[in-house]
């Protein structure tokens, strides 16, 4: 099964986006639009997509359904992307569903999804867009409900540089007289213009909180009354839903010090992060260990960093989307430059301090499941 799972994550290496949907829509029509097969809740935004989606389907489930969930990128193993009530798509599986298609990565793990809940007889699936809205391969569906998380700057090479050409590119999920639903950090005209066109009923939460999960358990819950006439939720069921969370979300353990792993990676994610940072450790030194993918705002970020940070350690791995340490750190003053993440995470645990320090393990995905895994070490 081993050589599957390489197969597929050899397409990691090809040109991730296309211009156009026109290559995904092929792929469905080849296998029969699995797509249209089920009802969906399609999901985007800058930040918070993956812990909404992962939140309204746990919602659903614990209320009965069989309910399928497409996330990405994936932390330890590809198979995480494809769920079906809380279960990861098996090895066995996904040696059944792959055949060597002409694809990018992403439109290949989004058609195993969609012929994995087909298959499977899902009630309805939760479906996170990769990049974007418009243009993503997910943007085959038609879903019952559209979600837009938040919009701030990130991928403004393929999105644009400004918040209206962004907002433009999420709001392409939304469909022709279906309801859409927004957390608290989206423009609101610049979807109502959108909205209004396509005659869909438009909703907004409106809780700030220090606690970004907070925002984002308003959202599901907004999203899941809106779903109601179609998917009924009882209040146990939502209960149960707003508390799951994905993995390394401001993710918490206890080592030689306090750890944090989260996924902020852009600007919007690190103001979030340091805020609560303050909100929870008021009186500690906060040390980073960071690693960034290529392609992202290292200077802005660098700055948010180093105004609340006692220390920082740069650290890259073996996964092509890092950034080598070298590219980093001339966007830091004085930075530890560290051989690897396991190495990284060591020094900072090591590192004295007078005062009580947190670790925090943020700026990448793709260093979360080495930085998981020494901990776990570390921990046992």
């Amino acid at each position: 099964m081993k050589n599957v799972l390489d197969k597929i994550l050899a397409y990691s290496n090809i040109k991730s986006a296309h211009s156009s949907l026109s290559n995904m829509e092929r792929l469905c029509a080849i296998h029969n639009n699995p797509q249209n097969a089920f009802p969906t809740i399609h999901v985007a935004g800058t930040n918070g997509k993956g812990s909404v989606c992962t939140k309204i389907a746990s919602a659903l489930q614990a209320e009965g359904y069989k309910t399928g969930l497409y996330t990405s990128p994936h932390i330890t193993t590809f198979r995480e992307r494809t769920q079906i009530n809380g279960k990861m798509i098996s090895e066995e599986e996904l040696a059944s569903l792959f055949t060597e298609v002409e694809a990018t990565y992403f439109e290949l793990a989004t058609l195993l999804a969609f012929l994995h809940f087909r298959k499977n007889r899902v009630d309805i699936a939760v479906i996170e867009t990769g990049l974007g809205g418009r243009l993503d391969p997910t943007n085959v569906i038609t879903p019952l409900i559209s979600i837009i998380t938040s919009i701030g700057y990130d991928h403004m090479d393929i999105l644009g540089s400004s918040i209206v050409e962004i907002a433009r590119e999420k709001a392409g999920i939304i469909k022709q007289n279906r309801p859409v639903v927004l957390g608290r950090d989206v423009p609101y005209l610049n979807l109502k213009e959108k909205a209004d066109e396509l005659n869909c009923p438009l909703y907004q939460g409106t809780l700030k909180h220090v606690d970004f999960d907070k925002e984002n358990q308003e959202t599901a819950r907004l999203a899941l009354s809106v779903l109601s006439p179609h998917f009924p939720t009882s209040e146990s069921s939502v209960r149960i839903g707003l508390k799951a969370m994905p993995p390394c979300r401001f993710e918490r353990h206890s080592c030689e010090k306090e750890v944090v792993l989260d996924v902020a990676h852009n600007a919007h994610g690190f103001q979030r992060l340091v805020q609560r940072l303050k909100h929870t450790y008021p009186n500690y030194d906060y040390r980073f260990v960071v690693g960034f993918s290529k392609g992202k705002d290292i200077l802005e970020c660098a700055g948010l960093i180093q105004d609340a940070a006692s220390g920082v350690h740069l650290v890259s791995g073996p996964h092509h989307r890092l950034a080598q340490v070298e590219e980093l750190q001339t966007a830091f003053i004085n930075p530890h430059i560290e051989e690897s993440i396991s190495d990284g995470i060591q020094h900072a645990l090591q590192f004295f301090n007078p005062k009580p320090e947190v670790i925090v393990i943020a700026g990448s995905f793709f260093i979360m499941d080495e930085a998981k895994r020494k901990l776990e070490r570390l921990i046992d």
